[in-house]
């Protein structure tokens, strides 16, 4: 019997964690990649986020999938990661200049919307949605093509929020001097970063019927990244030597000085059905939207008595786990 792949298209800000999410996803041998839209809202520049994902999707020679160009525009807000660390993420800290590719491929000329509404109308088979790095470009498609029919959207699985712990917003803006953007970042300690780039973004897909599944920092604080990850890595092809790298870059030079969780490839390997045995349950959810210069809470994910359909939470989960399987699939063959 012909295993069936599950087919996502992955929505991201092509920050290094989404990076380690994607090198995870092209070498997992029961996932095909649809497509890849990029934001400019999140951790990489449009431009150079753009032009990561493609240099990804050539480096696997994945050219059954879709690069397609987001927006850098918010629904509302102007919240911003500093721009030193995004001139950091922008090059994949130093790592992009050396990856070249045998395998050419243009880039789709379709906004990142337009894309996934033209891919769920035109599918025989559910899409599962992996979001990485906000919803602004989900947020879009709901907004410009209001007949696309989500019901062929299996699940969204999102790195995203904090919902019965502290944000990591306030945590970025004080770990470094040039890193401090002032009272709206540094009394936030309520949101998380891929909810507090475009909060009304996030509440106009928590308040859809789309299914979600949420990955929030609750889960993600159980895995932290450590040095350890690098000597887990053992195959030498160029997917795992660039995963090699960023764990050694992002425990080394482009260390944040604080303890950072795993993040997005967390998700990944939730949607990837490559972690089990971890803790859930479902609840109504909503998004603060409100901007303020003290205590500010925009962007902080909580829970409502209502809503049109809950949303599945993860919360706790095994790094021994994690940490298994994310090398078992970095070390296995090179997906034909």
């Amino acid at each position: 019997m012909e295993n069936i792949k599950k087919k996502v298209i992955i929505d991201t800000d092509m920050g290094w964690d989404d990076v380690l999410s994607i090198l995870y996803l092209m070498k997992n041998p029961s996932v095909e990649i649809v497509g890849v839209t990029v934001t400019g809202c999140g951790e990489t520049d449009l431009r150079w986020g753009t032009v990561i994902a493609k240099t990804l999707m050539e480096l696997g020679n994945q050219t059954q999938a879709k690069v397609c160009v987001g927006t850098s525009t918010p629904v509302k807000f102007g919240h911003v990661f500093p721009q030193s660390f995004k001139d950091d993420m922008n090059g994949i800290m130093g790592l992009l200049g050396s990856l070249n590719p045998k395998t050419l491929i243009n880039l789709d000329r379709r906004p990142a919307w337009e894309f996934i509404a033209d891919t769920l109308k035109q599918t025989k088979d559910n899409i599962t949605i992996l979001s990485l790095g906000g919803f602004t470009n989900l947020s879009k498609m709901l907004e410009l093509y209001p007949t696309t029919p989500i019901d062929k959207i299996d699940c969204v699985y999102a790195m995203a929020g904090a919902v019965y712990v502290d944000g990591n917003v306030a945590l970025l803006n004080g770990a470094k001097p040039e890193w401090d953007q002032g009272p709206i970042y540094s009394t936030n300690y309520a949101a998380e970063w891929n909810v507090f780039v475009d909060p009304v973004a996030a509440k106009h897909i928590f308040d859809s019927k789309i299914p979600v599944t949420l990955v929030p920092l609750d889960a993600c604080d159980y895995v932290i990244l450590s040095p350890d990850y690098v000597d887990k890595i053992t195959a030498t092809d160029p997917l795992a030597s660039l995963t090699k790298g960023i764990f050694e870059k992002k425990t080394g030079s482009s260390s944040e000085g604080i303890p950072v969780p795993i993040f997005d490839p967390l998700a990944t390997m939730i949607m990837a059905n490559g972690l089990s045995g971890y803790q859930s349950h479902s609840e109504y959810l909503d998004v603060n939207i409100t901007d303020r210069e003290k205590d500010n809470q925009c962007g902080k994910t909580y829970v409502v008595n209502s809503g049109s359909r809950k949303i599945t939470i993860i919360q706790g989960v095994s790094q021994y786990a994690f940490a298994i399987n994310y090398a078992n699939i970095i070390n296995g063959n090179l997906p034909e």
